[in-house]
């Protein structure tokens, strides 16, 4: 991991005000309380991996880790929400999927848990393998393999690969549960034969072990019936909009059925699900403009960007309903630079332009350098402002705001479109 040009030892004083009740740490910081514990190492990440380590060891219930390019996060939601109702369920808070956000949640694995959802993700080669070990899952998941994070990769086979290697650290007995519409199923598919563990498949095709069959979207509720084994078995709904969240929650039924929980239960919990903020969200504001009130709603989808989720969220917005305005409503994308797609980025930006769902949207907004790609093929109808920066757009959306506007606003984290969320 690239150890960063700050010095953590500095912030200690601040983490102490905001409630700290100790430390570890490789130096004393000037100014620490004479009657304040700590704990000196040589080396602090080395300390957090260990007690990672012990608290993993003497942790005897349920651990799911979940891998992917896309959806991890919403799988992991997913999974928490309903396993929440079989027992006392611990989850890593937000996106800790690295180096350091791995150990921290399995540190903090509470004595009563019975489940842990661990996720772990990658920004290079060589990174899941070792996450996988040091959370020695029961069942792990691969919700997806797809060109987010191609500039560390040759091929998108590597990226497989790299995914697949969380099987390294699955126990002898464990369960990989991986998608049924990947090029690469029969990669995963030798993977799980040649390491005889038990494997099962999700997805669209029929021949998965869990699949989707009459889907629909009914007041940005999405809803489907379930197939196991190609036999129709239950209907269910998500709080949601997306065919990509439905296909999140096949991976999670995997789980449900391979821990032998009551499907009914887990499917009825899912109802109560929604996306969190930045990964689908809907927020519907409402403020005055010369006098006169006006409502939009935004769905918020600043926190990850690439060209497959891309794809998903421009998939929504054929189907998002906003009251009685949605005859009135105009469709307003706000999108960001996608990042980390190695040498060929300009042209997955461009490629955007092709995709059949934009036709729905009235205006596209392109914030960055490398979406200016893809503002240069838009028909002129269609084109919106191109700037560098998320601030340079604020005046011109209040300006131009309407009764009624749905904006989709998405974009990679790090371009900060949060900011006009």
């Amino acid at each position: 991991m690239k150890k960063s040009k700050r010095d953590g030892n500095d912030f200690i004083l601040s983490a102490i005000e905001k409630g700290a009740k100790a430390a570890i740490i490789n130096k004393v910081p000037i100014g620490l309380p004479i009657n304040f514990p700590y704990i000196l190492v040589k080396d602090s990440m080395k300390a957090l991996h260990a007690i990672a380590k012990y608290s993993r060891k003497r942790y005897r219930g349920n651990l799911i880790a979940i891998t992917g390019s896309v959806g991890k996060t919403s799988t992991k939601d997913i999974l928490t929400k309903i396993l929440s109702v079989f027992g006392v369920t611990h989850s890593s808070p937000k996106s800790f999927n690295n180096n350091l956000g791995v150990p921290l949640t399995l540190a903090n694995i509470p004595q009563k848990a019975e489940y842990v959802i661990c996720e772990i993700g990658m920004n290079a080669k060589g990174e899941i393998e070792p996450l996988s070990k040091l959370a020695f899952p029961d069942v792990a998941i691969i919700t997806n393999i797809s060109t987010a994070h191609l500039s560390s990769f040759n091929f998108l086979k590597e990226i497989a690969e790299e995914k697949a290697s969380i099987c390294r650290g699955l126990k002898n007995s464990g369960l990989l549960i991986y998608p049924a519409d990947s090029e690469f199923c029969d990669l995963l598919k030798g993977i799980v034969l040649e390491k005889k563990i038990k494997g099962m498949t999700f997805g669209s095709k029929k021949g998965a072990d869990i699949s989707l069959d009459r889907i629909s979207f009914i007041n940005n509720k999405s809803f489907a019936s379930l197939v196991l084994d190609n036999k129709i078995v239950s209907d269910f709904s998500i709080g949601a909009l997306g065919y990509h969240q439905l296909v999140n929650c096949l991976s999670a039924v995997g789980v449900i059925l391979s821990y032998d929980l009551d499907l009914r239960i887990a499917l009825k919990e899912l109802k109560k699900w929604k996306p969190r903020n930045g990964r689908g969200s809907f927020l519907d504001i409402s403020f005055k403009k010369k006098l006169k009130k006006i409502k939009i709603r935004i769905i918020d989808e600043s926190y990850n960007c690439n060209p497959t989720s891309l794809n998903a969220s421009l998939e929504i917005l054929k189907y998002v309903e906003f009251g009685n305005k949605t005859k009135n409503s105009r469709k307003i994308a706000i999108l960001g630079d996608m990042l980390e797609l190695g040498i060929n980025e300009k042209e997955f930006h461009s490629e955007v332009s092709h995709n059949d769902n934009i036709k729905f949207f009235d205006i596209i907004h392109c914030v960055g350098t490398l979406m200016k790609e893809l503002h240069s093929k838009l028909p002129k109808e269609q084109k919106g402002l191109l700037v560098r920066k998320p601030k340079e757009l604020i005046s011109h959306l209040f300006n131009n705001a309407k009764d009624g506007d749905i904006y989709l606003i998405k974009g990679s984290n790090s371009i900060g479109l949060s900011f006009i969320v």
